[in-house]
């Protein structure tokens, strides 16, 4: 019985310690952040100096993301902050929710504060975020809470970065 619980708990030590020490990840448009039972991704983005009455600080980034839930049984809960963007300062830059809501506006893409995604369906929305003109490199990345699912890959989701520049 000692043996046992010894060897379950070197076991799962093993595998707390290979969560904590994967490598950041770099991917593309149209390709996968993995999260547990979730697929985030990049479709698109365009760069703007104005959305309807806004302008921003720096540039618009208007960024459609896409959600798949590859759950069986359970809905997918999420909202706008789900992502935020990076630069090659390593500042973090949070979707800009009234310049969303202008974008939605003038050009509907069914903006919601909270996003439910069933079991085995997929969800868009489009995100803005406002970045210093001088950002030559951004990158998005997702925020979410350590799932089951994350312990065997690494929790991955937390560094990987999606390229978009």
């Amino acid at each position: 019985m000692k043996t046992t619980l010894l060897f379950g708990l070197t076991i799962l030590s093993g595998v707390i310690i290979s969560s904590c020490s994967s490598k950041e990840k770099v991917i593309g448009l149209r390709q996968n952040i993995h999260h547990d039972d979730f697929e985030y991704s990049v479709q698109s983005i365009d760069k703007t100096g104005q959305i309807g009455n806004l302008r921003p600080h720096g540039t618009f980034y208007v960024v459609v993301f896409q959600v798949e839930n590859h759950a069986r049984r359970v809905d997918h809960r999420w909202n706008n902050d789900v992502a935020y963007m990076t630069d090659e300062t390593g500042a973090r830059h949070d979707n800009d929710a009234p310049a969303q809501q202008e974008l939605n506006r003038v050009k509907p893409f069914d903006y919601k504060k909270e996003y439910v995604t069933p079991a085995g369906e997929t969800e868009t929305t489009t995100l803005v975020f406002d970045l210093p003109k001088e950002v030559r490199q951004p990158y998005l990345q997702v925020r979410g809470s350590l799932l089951m699912g994350d312990v065997f890959d690494g929790s991955q989701f937390k560094r990987t970065k999606i390229k978009l520049f």
